[in-house]
């Protein structure tokens, strides 16, 4: 985000907060770790753009924060990020509007943090990060939900037994059959990087289903396994790399990672398909494909 409110001022708006310390930011965002209710939780600042046409941009910020925050509440999974003690609430820093609320802090490391430590995940440790994402991406189709953002820096290895694996931010979240809040038609929510071959066709959100999240738990888990996204190459131009999302057939994992079961490489170069209707259909049955590498 540019130009971060002072962590003073927000100190103030935010006054059952002690102890923040800024975790991450990113757009319109700013995390910060707190003691809320005596427990650690990540309070989200959130700023809601002025639009002095016609209020568009701060009724989508709105909307888009309150469907993050209504999904969250009616979601009892252990693998979904869980809401914190804050409500959602407006405030204003010096002259910006800001939507300030909580989640709970889940202590643990992202796979984005394993994977820079050149970290080589075993067939088994793969499986169960599969398994949690796969639990977490039902508790959503359950409810017509596609989260659209899976990627390793929204999933937190936790400590605890019972909940492993962690999947956060909704914030780009798409519930099918009801109307877009972007504005723009043509506009493509997610991370350039981790886009679903789908979202690339014209009139996407017409035909998008819970598939595009197996794409992105494949590629997710190939990112982790080999440390490679195939599609991020940083020096390429973005019409490049939108082609290749498109078009490109990633390396067989098992020519990363020849140590790997090849059962299980075999069914993430397959959750990986380019069609929807060619990636593994049904979720139940996903889930114990993956129990079988346990």
């Amino acid at each position: 985000m540019r130009d971060k409110p002072d962590i003073n001022e927000v100190g103030k708006v935010v006054p059952e907060a002690s102890g923040l310390r800024e975790i991450g930011s990113g757009g319109y965002k700013v995390v910060y770790q707190a003691q809320v209710a005596n427990r650690t939780e990540a309070v989200k600042l959130v700023r809601i753009p002025s639009d002095e046409n016609d209020g568009t941009v701060r009724d989508e910020n709105l909307r888009r924060i309150q469907r993050e925050i209504a999904i969250l509440r009616n979601c009892d999974t252990p693998f979904l990020v869980k809401l914190g003690a804050i409500s959602p609430r407006e405030c204003m820093i010096g002259k910006e509007t800001y939507v300030v609320y909580s989640e709970e802090h889940v202590s643990g490391r992202s796979l984005r943090c394993l994977i820079q430590e050149v970290h080589r995940p075993t067939t088994k440790e793969l499986a169960m990060v599969g398994q949690c994402l796969l639990h977490a991406v039902q508790e959503l189709a359950d409810k017509n939900i596609i989260h659209r953002d899976i990627k390793p820096d929204n999933i937190i290895k936790t400590d605890d037994a019972d909940r492993p694996y962690v999947l956060l931010d909704l914030g780009i979240a798409f519930r099918v059959g009801r109307t877009p809040i972007t504005r723009d038609s043509r506009h493509i929510p997610g991370t350039l990087y981790y886009l679903a071959p789908e979202m690339l066709d014209p009139g996407f959100r017409q035909n998008l289903d819970y598939r595009a999240d197996l794409y992105t738990i494949g590629l997710t888990l190939y990112e982790f396994a080999s440390g490679d996204n195939p599609f991020a190459h940083q020096t390429d131009p973005q019409f490049t790399t939108l082609y290749r999302i498109k078009t490109h057939t990633p390396r067989p994992l098992r020519k990363h990672r020849s140590d790997l079961s090849t059962e299980f490489c075999a069914l993430v170069d397959q959750l990986m398909k380019k069609l929807p209707a060619l990636r593994p259909s049904g979720i139940p049955a996903l889930l114990k494909r993956m129990e079988a590498f346990q």
